[in-house]
């Protein structure tokens, strides 16, 4: 199988998106500065090597004048038509103190220049200067300056000696360099601005679509986990429009109303639901409320089931836009609330029953011992000692059935241990020896394990094989078999035991638990409720099937033990 690529994953945070921005302003700002930089380092290039140039070439031209000879007046003259070149403001030359010999204005000769700076300490210098100056009335001036040195002819001789020492200053008019510049400086911001904007577009974007894709993403878990949700929810779930058709249903539901809407599926009216449920849901009062309501349904075949019904409108600006039916099986859940009513009500009674009885036990005793003393007095043929004789009788089976009602009431306490139930069942069976004899029923054992253990307390169990083969013994009044036999099934131990009596009345069999019911003359009623009441306490259960005439088969079953513990003898 070929294994699928993992997707890519981009997670932005807004924080991330608005620092990335912030990082990207930043780049644009410090390649904006970056630039302005350069292009004032390759203007201030292109006016140091111009004046430069421009210097060398006045330099040059004073060594040709008239006669060889440098006269001012020709220098004032050459520097005026020097200065005649584009973008040049002035040509100044000055002496070593300052003095201006010659200017391309001339009434500015005789004036004081460059006073700020040390102009001696220049005029010995060939090394190129330079500053910018302000000019508050146009464009900012560049000025180049350094020491003059003229180039005299070979063969000539100087003939001005005060012009050595001198300063050449050339200024000029940065106008169209700085117009350049702004333009320069205008194109760099924009296309700073224009990089900022796609590149915090790009960002924006790819933060939005981040987002969408994580929306996107919760909402899809968000819809499977309702819709898991709805699928294995144990309460059944059928969803309708404003139409009553049904818009989508659960697998609980269809599975609780499988008797009763087979063509149960989406489109379908609520006509396929069972009537009280299509009650329900056209009673529904408003858009927004909900009905709750218990309601029997007779199955198909023929069995009464109840169920909690749930109605909730589903609205939209104060209308309907469809409505919710919930469904549960509550069958099961009142037959069990019956039973734990019952079992609370016959545990205040045992209650009360055994604390009578014992009550009961001790005037008992003593009406006992007052018959007996008066047996021993009467002679043995009087009618008075046959009298003593029923009131002892009687006393002993009162008695008897006040024992029966403590054993009862009286909370068990079990002391389980691995038993054979082979042991268990000889146990019992020695005790019903004679009443079997005398009533001449035969017992039949039919094991197919007689190695089988059980996790069981033996006392009590003997108790409950005691009273089943008593009642068996006693329903054969004409004699008959007692079939007996245990084996292991899946869960359970089960043993049953099977007579051929006179079997129980149909309209008696739901009974035989109920304390005191007995069809027997002189029974007490209690002996298959303490069995039942054993059986629980073990985890088992009985289960009795008879029919009048036929004989009764009671079946006993006991969890087993696993197959490594039989093994532990």
């Amino acid at each position: 199988m070929v294994g699928r690529k993992k997707k890519l994953r981009f997670d932005i945070s807004l924080w991330m998106a608005i620092s990335a921005v912030a990082v990207l302003a930043m780049i644009a700002a410090m390649m904006a500065m970056a630039q302005f930089e350069r292009q004032k380092a390759k203007a201030v290039e292109v006016f140091v090597e111009k004046g430069e140039t421009l210097i060398k070439s006045f330099e040059a031209g004073l060594a040709y004048a008239i006669d060889g000879k440098i006269r001012i007046f020709n220098m004032q003259k050459l520097l005026i038509a020097t200065a005649q070149q584009p973008d040049i403001d002035y040509l100044i030359i000055t002496d070593a103190q300052g003095k201006i010999i010659a200017d391309s204005d001339p009434s500015m000769i005789g004036q004081k220049y460059g006073l700020d700076m040390d102009i001696a300490q220049i005029a010995q210098s060939r090394e190129i200067r330079w500053r910018q100056s302000a000019n508050p009335e146009g464009a900012d001036t560049f000025e180049v300056y350094r020491g003059l040195f003229p180039l005299y002819a070979e063969g000539k001789e100087r003939s001005i000696k005060q012009q050595d020492n001198l300063v050449i200053y050339v200024g000029f008019n940065m106008d169209k360099i700085e117009k350049a510049a702004a333009s320069d400086k205008r194109n760099t911001v924009i296309m700073a601005l224009v990089l900022l904007v796609i590149g915090s577009s790009a960002i924006i974007s790819l933060f939005l679509v981040q987002a969408y894709r994580l929306t996107r993403s919760a909402l899809w878990r968000t819809q499977a986990f309702s819709d898991t949700l709805v699928k294995n929810m144990p309460i059944g779930l059928v969803a309708f429009d404003n139409a009553g058709k049904i818009i989508s249903y659960n697998e609980k539901a269809r599975e609780i109303l499988k008797d009763f809407s087979p063509g149960l599926a989406a489109g379908k009216d609520m006509a396929v639901l069972p009537a009280p449920l299509r009650n329900l849901l056209v009673e529904l009062p408003a858009p927004s409320s909900l009905q709750e309501r218990e309601v029997e349904i007779v199955t198909p075949r023929g069995e009464m089931q109840k169920w909690e019904a749930l109605v909730a409108g589903l609205a939209e600006d104060e209308s309907f836009s469809g409505k919710m039916l919930l469904l549960r099986d509550v069958t099961q859940l009142r037959e069990l609330e019956k039973e734990v009513a019952k079992s609370r009500h016959l545990k205040s009674i045992s209650s009360l029953a055994a604390g009578v009885a014992h009550e009961i036990r001790n005037p008992l005793s003593s009406i006992k011992g007052f018959a007996v003393y008066l047996k021993e007095r009467l002679q043995a043929d009087s009618e008075d000692k046959k009298t003593a004789d029923i009131i002892v009788s009687e006393v002993e089976r009162l008695n008897r059935v006040i024992t029966q009602l403590i054993e009862f009431a009286r909370p068990l306490e079990l002391k389980k241990k691995k038993t054979l139930v082979s042991d268990l069942v000889d146990h019992a069976l020695e005790l019903i020896k004679a009443a079997a004899q005398k009533n001449n029923v035969k017992i039949s054992i039919v094991p197919k394990n007689n190695e089988l253990f059980a996790e069981v307390d033996p006392d009590k169990v003997k108790q409950v094989l005691l009273n089943i083969f008593l009642n068996a013994i006693a329903a054969m009044k004409e004699g008959g078999t007692l079939d007996i036999g245990w084996a292991r099934e899946e869960e359970n131990i089960r043993l049953t035991i099977a007579d051929e009596g006179a079997g129980i009345e149909e309209a008696d069999l739901p009974r035989i638990y109920d304390p005191y019911f007995t069809s027997k003359p002189a029974g007490t009623g209690l002996g298959l409720a303490v069995v039942q009441k054993i059986m629980e306490a073990h985890g088992g259960r009985i289960l009795v099937e008879s029919a009048a005439g036929k004989g009764t088969k009671v079946a006993l079953y006991f969890p087993r033990r696993t197959n490594e513990e039989e093994g532990q003898k």
